[in-house]
């Protein structure tokens, strides 16, 4: 499938790229709009659940709080204080107590038609008070409370009030709603009298299965503390753990369970949650034709897109087909060819002037390859020009040496041996790059032969840092240099006396080299001349200050080369600045064979 691509035309690529975006970009807002609808819509609907179930908690949550009031003026009715406060049968009060126990008790059942059964239970005498139906309520009353109260749930966050939710009283699967409250002393508060316990037939929990509160057939159903379901839309779920408790945090939230989607609202301070379950599918279901409808305007939009881009890109492409052909007859050899300013639109003008003024840099590229090349080829034939059989001459040299030496001529021996070496590495083989340390020996052995022809006249100090000694530099670059500053600087001195100062010095991962003298110097003009004229090739010259920069130049880089400065002994400072190279990165340059 690459391949196939690669070969097509440009306006091809650029339409199948434009296409493909444009399907992408649609593709993405599609699924984008249509997961922003989504996701606002059910947004919406659960703020909407989570408003029911509010207002829902709040109605339970003043039912509730209701019971917790009249629970507690019935604990601190003076005739119940009283009734539990006595002895029991042998207080001689007694039943004065139980009967006015007993109208207080009737009173509350007349006040609240739901309520099937009331009791107070003292814990001071093994007795009771009560009034209700008591046909419906199971004869072992005294055994059923005890085991339910120990089983019911505080249902207070602070508060000693208990309540559950079963048929233990009425049996056959007839729930009842039973509220458990401790009476307190009044007079002593740490103190537990008794029990205030009521029963109703009330539809407080029974109110769920009626009907859905919420949209979407969703299903509401009310937590007590330990998470078991006390009431639901789905009566099979009643008195069953809900499954998802730990997430039940907080006094609202939402989550999302196996498509479906959880709100709860817990009562106020009751422990007790309203949970509502509404499956995923049924919210999306009303959004599908609006998906739907979305889908085709998307896929219609984008075909009128196509067919626009597809006229622009012909127009535009018209400019730049004509660039490419011109390219075309470029790239077959023909470097003489323009293109026409006036045949582009204003957008590919800047491209044609860019081609225009390639074409123009590679012919003139080429022209200065040609002319390096020439310069590389002069180097060369100057290299091989020295290349004569040096063994004849070291043989020469070596037996005007031994006669010397034999005759007792130590300065003519002296001469001759530094010669010899002197010329050695000046052939060296055809290598044009040596070592550091080698040319140093080549600029010794040279003042060793001028000072001997001009009675001594050169004094030197050279130093060179051990890091360096074994770096590359172009054959014979110092001993110009150095023979530059004895013609030109000391030697025409008066006096003729002079001193040359030879340093080398490494910083970071380049060298520099600088030769200087006390001579007679140049004038800042001269200096200034040189340097600007320093990088143009002499032929003439095989070993000529301009040659030696001009190897360095090739060899290193035009970065790299020979500067000179005015010093303030009053003579000539010239730096030679090298890379820090010990081998070369390309041995045909290194070997002029």
């Amino acid at each position: 499938m690459k391949k196939y691509i690669s070969s097509w035309n440009l306006d091809k690529k650029i339409f199948f790229i434009i296409t493909s975006l444009i399907y992408g970009i649609s593709v993405i807002m599609l699924v984008f709009f249509t997961a922003f609808y989504i996701n606002s819509f059910i947004r919406q609907s659960n703020n909407i659940t989570k408003n029911q179930l509010s207002a829902l908690a709040s109605n339970y949550e003043k039912t509730l709080d209701d019971y917790h009031e009249f629970a507690i003026a019935m604990i601190i009715d003076d005739s119940i204080q009283e009734f539990l406060e006595s002895t029991g049968r042998a207080d001689n009060d007694y039943f004065n107590l139980v009967n006015n126990a007993k109208q207080t008790l009737l009173n509350a059942i007349n006040m609240h038609s739901s309520m099937n059964y009331i009791a107070i239970i003292s814990y001071n005498f093994n007795d009771m008070v009560y009034k209700g139906n008591i046909t419906k309520i199971a004869k072992n009353f005294n055994q059923a409370y005890k085991t339910d109260y120990a089983e019911s749930l505080f249902c207070y966050e602070s508060g000693t009030m208990r309540m559950s939710f079963n048929d233990v009283y009425l049996g056959n699967g007839h729930n009842t709603l039973n509220i458990y409250f401790p009476v307190y002393s009044i007079t002593k508060m740490i103190k537990e009298t008794g029990l205030l316990c009521m029963i109703f037939e009330t539809s407080l929990f029974d109110g769920l299965s009626e009907n859905s509160i919420t949209e979407f057939d969703s299903e509401v159903f009310m937590v007590d503390s330990d998470y078991v379901v006390v009431s639901s839309t789905d009566d099979s779920s009643i008195g069953t753990r809900f499954t998802y408790a730990d997430r039940l945090d907080g006094d609202n939230a939402n989550f999302r369970v196996l498509n479906n989607l959880y709100s709860y609202q817990k009562i106020g301070k009751w422990n007790y949650y309203l949970v509502s379950r509404i499956p995923l599918i049924n919210m999306y279901r009303d959004n599908i034709i609006v998906v739907v409808l979305l889908f085709f305007m998307t896929v219609a939009i984008t075909f009128f897109g196509l067919a626009i881009c597809k006229k622009i890109l012909k127009k535009t492409y018209e400019p730049l087909d004509y660039v490419v052909k011109e390219m075309k007859y470029a790239a077959e050899g023909k470097l003489d060819v323009r293109i026409n300013m006036e045949n582009v639109g204003t957008d590919f003008k800047q491209l044609a002037y860019g081609f225009n003024y390639m074409m123009k840099e590679i012919n003139s590229l080429m022209e200065q390859v040609k002319l390096e090349q020439q310069q590389m080829n002069q180097i060369r034939f100057n290299a091989l020009q020295s290349q004569i059989q040096p063994h004849f001459l070291y043989n020469t040299l070596d037996c005007i040496h031994w006669q010397a030496m034999a005759e007792g001529n130590k300065e003519i021996s002296v001469l001759v041996k530094a010669l010899a070496q002197y010329y050695r590495l000046c052939l060296s083989r055809g290598k044009d790059v040596i070592h550091l340390e080698q040319e140093m020996e080549h600029v010794k052995n040279y003042l060793i032969i001028q000072n001997i022809r001009y009675d001594n006249i050169i004094e030197s100090d050279i130093r060179v840092d051990d890091s360096c000694r074994n770096i590359l530099i172009p054959k014979i670059t110092l001993q110009p240099l150095v023979e530059n500053s004895i013609y030109h600087g000391i030697k025409v001195k008066e006096g003729k006396k002079g001193k040359l100062w030879i340093t080398v010095e490494k910083i970071e991962d380049e060298v520099f080299i600088t030769v200087s003298d006390n001579g007679t110097g140049m004038t800042e003009e001269a200096i200034q001349e040189m340097n600007n004229s320093i990088s143009e090739y002499d032929k003439d010259f095989g070993y000529g200050i301009r040659n030696v920069n001009k190897r360095i130049e090739i060899l290193f880089g035009k970065e790299y080369g020979i500067h000179y400065e005015k010093n303030d002994l009053g003579g000539v400072t010239v730096i030679i600045h090298l890379p820090c190279r010990v081998v070369m990165d390309y041995e045909e340059v290194l070997n002029c064979k």
